[in-house]
């Protein structure tokens, strides 16, 4: 890109602001805004271990660094008709709708709501919008064939039918507020980011969000994490967590839950999702509860020179617009659509995976507001009236490897399965219901992402309203107790204090690192077969035999990480086996050892269950027969995008382009 090394741009972008957009937006005000809590200053050093408190404020434990504890909140019990954890956009809906239909709620968060999981940083939003001229036989040929055949198509119903109502909700409440991209403001070129923060301040969703919930009268418990849901028989009677600054254990009493605690890596390299631990995953399994679509993963691209900078390669994403998307599949593109799609994903991401990608020094710079109106998710129905005008993000430095967050499965809809027919997330267990992307797992893009850009900030929203809905309703009757049992509170007392008690073990960041480089590889991550996925999992069984057990912490922050640690490794587990059981290659599932798709065996969702005897028990789903398409229809035809090595496979001719998005 030559122009890019002269000093000044046609394009307002200037080559000093992208060299040092690498280096200062990691320590700018959107690092600042988002972390979840301001670092506390170390005291001096001291030879013995000192012990307090927690909530007196005196010092916790050191072994070296006194580490001043935080004040304990003011409030340490909550009783509630609906309790949501989370505060993602599943949560703000569920909590609204619960509320609205007369529910007294309390929303918990492991952050703080509108700047915790992967709500900050969605930079897009999708409807479909009949008014607008679309669809819905086009987009649901687009959703099936690019989701090669899993998608659950009760659920996408049901965003075809509430997706309008429900970004018309969203933009009520001031989340869908439109200013001028960076790139287009005087700020741009002398990174000025207090200055274009400041100007659209009074416009910054995430700002906004808490005010919305307190305002409609919803009590929240920030940086607080829920370590266990509480059953009084067979329902649900709230939940305990502690208060991360301070250690102290907080204990929720509710008729109903909504889990809508969002999915997890096990370390992000370069996209900022550090707080998604797979929370509820692990309670759901240890519920007795079935998880599903474990095999696939959203395995995202960072850089190679910055790997662990999301905001070089994400540049500015947190303070932009989230930009409106739609209108961009037609009948005359929705099986073109819909093959482009999974050509991007499975050439250039799991040839480029396996092959290598360009060196790319931060020069390979991406303005998306050039690219086709298709390619960036806006609309293609000649309406001029159409405000989805697709993604529109200020420039940014292309990628050169993947792996940004291993484990991710945003927008796979993986998670807690709640059977076919449900369109509620109803868990089965009484009271309990799960909303949200990571964790209810409900397959509604199935084994891809072919819907378009922006569609999961949407489709979640959908269901945290339904789900609040639901939980409100059963509340007004239920005859639960809604009261925590004694034991429950003292088991998980337990377990947040076990790892300060642990005298010899190992420390949590150490864990993480280790585990990550065990998931990271792509012959693990993307390039999948039996030797490499089973050589993973033994190295996995050993981290969850031998280190989780000896998980050490000095302060309530490394409690926090010991538990998440625990998470990620159950995680981990249930990942490898899932994808050891689907012997065939699908959407973002790839075996080079089963380079093809195999509709007669893998038809199916793959659900992993705790058994009896605390084993992992697998088993296949099938699908509805209307879901499916035409399996009697010739293979080339039904899947006209190859994976490496199915040519061959399946005696087939080689795809002679990639293509792309509405082409």
């Amino acid at each position: 890109m030559s122009n890019f090394m002269d000093e000044s741009r046609s394009d307002g972008l200037s080559r000093r602001a992208f060299l040092r957009a690498g280096s200062l937006a990691a320590g700018g005000l959107g690092l600042m805004a988002l972390s979840g809590c301001a670092p506390q200053e170390a005291s001096e050093k001291t030879d013995t271990a000192a012990t307090g408190d927690a909530a007196s404020g005196e010092t916790r434990v050191t072994t070296e660094l006194a580490i001043p504890a935080a004040a304990a909140p003011e409030k340490t019990t909550y009783d509630c008709d609906v309790l949501v954890i989370g505060g993602g956009f599943a949560g703000l809906n569920a909590a609204m709708a619960a509320k609205d239909a007369g529910a007294s709620v309390v929303m918990v968060d492991k952050g703080n709501p509108g700047y915790s999981g992967l709500s900050p940083w969605p930079s897009s939003h999708r409807w479909f919008d009949p008014d607008m001229g679309d669809d819905a036989d086009a987009f649901k040929k687009a959703i099936t064939m690019g989701g090669e055949y899993l998608v659950n198509q009760n659920w996408y119903q049901m965003w075809i039918d509430h997706s309008k109502e429900t970004y018309q909700r969203l933009a009520d409440w001031g989340l869908m507020d439109r200013y001028d991209r960076c790139a287009d403001t005087e700020y741009w070129n002398d990174l000025d980011f207090q200055g274009y923060y400041d100007a659209n301040a009074s416009v910054d969703r995430h700002a906004r969000w808490l005010p919305l919930i307190e305002e409609a009268g919803i009590e929240v418990a920030p940086f607080t994490m829920v370590v266990d849901v509480a059953r009084d028989g067979d329902a649900v009677c709230g939940a305990v967590g502690f208060h991360v600054p301070s250690g102290t254990l907080v204990t929720f009493n509710a008729k109903s839950v909504i889990m809508a605690m969002g999915g997890g890596c096990y370390k992000p390299t370069g996209y900022p999702v550090g707080g998604n631990t797979f929370d509820g995953e692990y309670i759901a399994y240890n519920l007795g509860l079935p998880i599903a679509n474990k095999e696939f993963d959203d395995f995202h691209v960072t850089t190679s020179y910055a790997s662990g900078n999301s905001f070089v390669d994400n540049q500015w994403d947190w303070l932009e617009n989230i930009w409106l998307c739609g209108g961009d599949i037609t009948a005359d593109t929705a099986e073109s659509y819909a093959t482009g799609k999974e050509k991007a994903m499975v050439v250039a991401r799991v040839t480029g995976t396996i092959d290598g990608m360009a060196v790319n020094d931060g020069t390979n710079i991406e303005d998306q507001a050039a690219a086709d109106i298709g390619r960036r998710g806006g609309t293609l129905s000649g309406n001029e009236d159409d405000i989805r005008i697709g993604k529109m993000l200020s420039p940014k430095p292309k990628g050169d490897c993947y792996g940004a967050a291993v484990g991710m499965q945003s927008h796979f809809s993986g998670g807690v399965f709640c059977g076919l027919d449900d369109v509620e997330g109803a868990t089965g267990i009484p009271g309990l219901w799960v909303a949200g992307d990571g964790i209810n797992g409900c397959a509604v893009t199935g084994s891809a992402y072919p819907v378009g850009v922006g569609f999961t900030s949407n489709f979640t929203s959908i269901q945290g309203h339904i789900a609040g809905e639901a939980a409100a309703k059963y509340a007004a009757s239920a005859s639960t107790s809604g009261k925590v049992p004694q034991d429950t509170i003292d088991a998980v007392k337990a377990e947040i204090e076990a790892p300060l008690n642990q005298e010899k073990g190992f420390s949590p960041d150490w864990a993480r690192d280790e585990l990550h480089g065990i998931m990271s590889p792509f012959w693990v991550l993307v390039d999948k077969s039996e030797p490499a996925l089973k050589a993973a999992l033994t190295q996995v069984q050993q981290m969850r035999d031998k280190v989780v057990p000896k998980l050490q912490a000095t302060n309530p922050h490394q409690q926090r990480l010991c538990i998440e640690m625990k998470h990620k490794v159950l995680s981990a587990e249930m990942k490898l086996r899932a994808s050891l059981e689907r012997q065939e290659s699908r959407g973002a599932h790839y075996r080079s050892d089963f380079p093809y798709r195999d509709d007669d065996n893998f038809l199916c969702y793959i659900t992993i269950t705790k058994g009896d005897k605390g084993d992992m028990v697998i088993d296949r789903v099938p699908l509805k027969q209307d879901w499916v398409g035409d399996t009697k229809q010739d293979y080339a035809t039904r899947y006209a995008v190859r994976f490496p090595g199915e040519a061959k496979a399946k005696g087939l001719p080689e795809e002679e382009s990639t293509g792309g998005w509405g082409k």
